[in-house]
C-alpha cells in the first residue's frame, strides 16, 4: 500500500482498496500501516465475506456497525491495539464461521450473544484483556471446531457445558484465573487434538476420563494446583506427543502405563510431589523432566532414546548409568540436588550433542573424566558440591563453546590449568572452595567475555597477574582465602565494570592503589586479613556504590 495517503482511510473506500476485493468477496489488507480506528467505509462493503485487518496498527474500539456486513463468513482483527469491549452485535453475523481477534487490549466480559452464531467454526481471542466467566452459551456454538480464550484475566470455573462442543478439536483456555475443577464432561470431546488448561488456579484431581480423548496429542495442564495421582487412564491416548502436568502438587508415583504411550516424545511431571521409582519404560520418549519431586531410587539405564532428561531435585541415589553415554542424541542433562555417589562415567564424554551437564549437589567422587572433554557442544558444565577429586583435566580447555564452568565446593587439587585461558565464550568460571595450588594462570586474562571468576577458598600463592586488568567484562572477582602475595596490582582500576573485589585472607603487600578509586561501580571491597597500608589513599566515598567494606 506504498504511497496510499492515510487520510484518504477516513471517507470512502479509495480506488486501490476496491482493486483488493477478490471476486469471492475477501479483502485482506493484513500487514497494512492503516493505523488508527478502524474506517467507517468498511461498514459499507456489505458484500464482503472475509475481512482480515491482522496487524494494521488499528486502535480505538471494535465498532458494532460491523454487524451490517450479513454476507461475512470470516473477520479478523488479531494483533491490532484494539480496545473497549467486544460489541455484542457481532452475535448477529449468522453467516460467521471464523472470528479472530488474538493480541489486542480487549477488555470487558465476552458477550453471551456470541453463542447465537451458529455456523462459527473457529473463536479465537487469545491474548486480550478479557474478564469475567466464560458464558455457557459458548457451549451452543455445535460446529465449533477451535476455541482458543488463553492469555485472559477470566474467572469463574470451566463451564461443563463446554462437554456438548462434540466436534472441537483445539480448546486452549490456559494463562487466566480460572478455578475449581476440571469437569469430566470434557472427555466427551472426542475429535479433541489439544486441551490446553494451564496457568490457571484449577484445583482437585486429574479426571481419569480424560483418558478417553483418543485423538489428543497434546494434553498441558501445568501450573495449577491439581492434586491426587496421575491417572494411570492417561496411558490410554495413544496419538499424545506432549503431556505437561509440571508445577501442580500431584503425589504418589509415576504410572508406568505411560511408558505404553509410543508416540510421546515431551514428558514434563516436574515441581510436584511424586514419589517412588522412575520406570523404566519412560526409556521411548525424546525430552523427560522429572525435576523438584521426591523420587527415589537410581535411574534407569533404559532411559536411550533420550533428547533432554532432567532429574534435578529428587532423592535418586546410586550411580549414574554408564549407559546414558549411549544416548547419541542427548543435548540436555540435568541431574542436580540428589543423593548420586560413585564416579562420573567417562563414558559421558560420547554425548557429542550435549549442551548442557549438571550434577551440582550430588555425593559424587573421584577425578573428572578428562572425556568431558570431548563434548564440543558444550555450553553448560557444573560439577559443584560433590566430593570430586584429583586435578582439574586440562582436556576441558577444549571445549570452545563453554560459558559456564563451575567445579567450585569439591577437593580439587594441584594447578589451575593453563588450558583454561582458551575458553574464549567462557563467561562463568568457579573454582572456589578446592584445594587448588600454585599460582593463578595469567592466561585467563585471555578470557575476554568473562563475567564472574571465583577463586576463593583455595591454596593459591604467588602474585596476582595483572593481565586480569584485561578482563573488561568482569565484574566479579573472588580471590579472597588464598595464599597470595605481593601487591595489589594497580591495573585491576581498568576493571570499570566490577562490583565485587574479594581480595581478604591473603598474604598481600603494599599500599592499596589509588586506582580503585575508578572502579565507581563497586558495591563491595574486601581487603582484610592481609598485611596492606591501612591508609585509605583516596575518599572511599567516591566509589558511590558501595554498599560494604572490609578492611583492617
Amino acid at each position: 500500500m506504498a504511497g496510499e495517503p492515510r487520510m484518504r482511510w477516513r471517507g470512502e473506500p479509495s480506488q486501490w482498496v476496491l482493486e483488493q476485493i477478490t471476486d469471492g468477496g475477501v479483502l485482506d489488507l493484513s500487514g497494512q500501516d492503516l493505523g488508527g480506528e478502524i474506517p467507517f467505509w468498511v461498514y459499507r462493503l456489505t458484500d464482503l465475506r472475509v475481512l482480515w485487518l491482522n496487524g494494521c496498527g488499528l486502535t480505538g474500539a471494535i465498532p458494532p456497525e460491523l454487524s451490517k456486513l450479513d454476507k461475512l463468513n470470516v473477520l479478523g482483527l488479531s494483533d491490532n491495539q484494539l480496545s473497549g469491549v467486544i460489541p455484542p452485535e457481532l452475535g448477529e453475523l449468522s453467516e460467521l464461521t471464523g472470528l479472530v481477534l488474538n493480541g489486542n487490549q480487549l477488555g470487558g466480559p465476552i458477550p453471551w450473544e456470541l453463542g447465537k452464531l451458529a455456523g462459527l467454526e473457529v473463536l479465537e481471542m487469545r491474548g486480550n484483556q478479557l474478564s469475567g466467566s466464560i458464558p455457557w452459551e459458548l457451549a451452543e456454538l455445535t460446529g465449533l471446531e477451535a476455541l482458543d480464550l488463553g492469555g485472559n484475566q477470566l474467572d469463574g470455573s470451566i463451564p461443563w457445558e463446554l462437554g456438548e462442543l462434540t466436534e472441537l478439536e483445539v480448546l486452549v483456555l490456559s494463562a487466566n484465573q480460572l478455578s475449581g475443577t476440571i469437569p469430566t464432561e470434557l472427555s466427551r470431546l472426542s475429535h479433541l487434538r489439544t486441551l490446553g488448561l494451564h496457568a490457571n488456579q484449577l484445583n482437585g484431581t486429574i479426571p481419569p476420563e480424560l483418558g478417553e480423548l483418543s485423538e489428543l496429542t497434546g494434553l498441558v495442564l501445568s501450573s495449577n494446583q491439581l492434586s491426587g495421582a496421575i491417572p494411570a487412564e492417561l496411558g490410554r491416548l495413544s496419538e499424545l506427543t506432549m503431556l505437561d502436568l509440571s508445577a501442580n502438587q500431584l503425589n504418589g508415583t509415576i504410572p508406568s502405563e505411560l511408558g505404553g504411550l509410543s508416540r510421546l516424545t515431551q514428558l514434563n511431571l516436574s515441581g510436584n510431589e511424586l514419589s517412588g521409582a522412575i520406570p523404566s519404560e519412560l526409556g521411548k520418549l525424546r525430552q523427560l523432566d522429572l525435576s523438584d519431586n521426591q523420587l527415589s531410587g537410581s535411574i534407569p539405564p533404559e532411559l536411550a532414546k533420550l533428547g533432554a532428561l532432567n532429574l534435578g531435585g529428587n532423592e535418586l541415589s546410586g550411580a549414574i548409568p554408564p549407559e546414558l553415554g549411549e544416548l547419541g542424541r542427548l543435548w540436555y542433562l540435568s541431574l542436580h540436588d540428589n543423593q548420586l555417589s560413585g564416579t562420573i562415567p567417562s563414558e559421558l564424554g560420547n554425548l557429542g550433542e550435549l549442551r548442557e551437564l549438571n550434577l551440582h549437589k550430588n555425593q559424587l567422587s573421584g577425578a573428572i573424566p578428562p572425556e568431558l572433554g570431548n563434548l564440543g557442544e558444550l555450553t553448560h558444565l557444573s560439577l559443584s558440591d560433590n566430593q570430586l577429586s584429583g586435578a582439574i583435566p586440562p582436556e576441558l580447555g577444549g571445549l570452545d563453546e563453554l560459558d559456564a564452568l563451575l567445579l567450585g565446593r569439591n577437593e580439587l587439587s594441584g594447578a589451575i590449568p593453563q588450558e583454561l585461558g582458551k575458553l574464549s565464550e567462557l563467561r562463568v568460571l568457579g573454582l572456589s572452595e578446592n584445594r587448588l595450588s600454585g599460582v593463578i594462570p595469567s592466561k585467563l586474562g585471555n578470557l575476554g567475555e568473562l563475567e564472574t571468576l571465583y577463586l576463593y577458598s583455595n591454596q593459591l600463592s604467588g602474585v596476582i597477574p595483572p593481565e586480569l586488568s584485561k578482563l573488561g567484562e568482569l565484574e566479579t572477582l573472588g580471590l579472597s582465602s588464598n595464599l597470595l602475595t605481593g601487591a595489589i596490582p594497580v591495573e585491576l582500576g581498568q576493571l570499570t565494570n566490577l562490583t565485587i573485589l574479594g581480595l581478604a585472607g591473603n598474604r598481600l603487600t603494599g599500599d592499596i592503589p589509588v586506582e580503585l578509586g575508578q572502579l565507581t561501580n563497586l558495591t563491595v571491597l574486601w581487603l582484610a586479613g592481609n598485611r596492606l597500608n591501612r591508609k585509605f589513599p583516596f575518599d572511599p566515598r567516591q566509589l558511590t556504590s558501595l554498599t560494604e567494606l572490609w578492611l583492617d
